[in-house]
């Protein structure tokens, strides 16, 4: 079973340089609710774009990056699979991509 830890994203879509993350390991089921436009989608976006290398809604790679910094976009994404644990990180401007296992 995959146990989601920790969403960290940055000059993603509406999102600025500073960092936001989700602590995912808080509690055993995490809500995201909000009203229209407040970035409910955008979390599900960055998670996808991170495992997936291609965002949730149909967005193309170069629109998901911040239209005011231009660069720069990160994510990364903590979870554990049995006792292995992971992190994934994938970015563009520059272009990244890091997969580490078990530190």
């Amino acid at each position: 079973m995959i146990i989601f830890k920790e969403l960290t994203f940055r000059n993603f879509l509406s999102v600025g340089n500073n960092e936001v993350t989700f602590d995912l390991n808080d509690k055993k089921t995490t809500l995201v609710h909000g009203t229209n436009g407040s970035g409910k989608s955008t979390v599900l976006d960055a998670l996808t774009f991170c495992l997936f290398n291609k965002p949730f809604r149909k967005i193309n790679i170069p629109q998901l990056v911040n239209a005011q910094n231009k660069k720069g976009l990160l994510t990364e994404v903590k979870f554990s699979i049995g006792k292995n644990t992971f992190i994934v990180r994938r970015g563009t401007k520059p272009k990244v991509f890091e997969l580490y296992k078990n530190e």
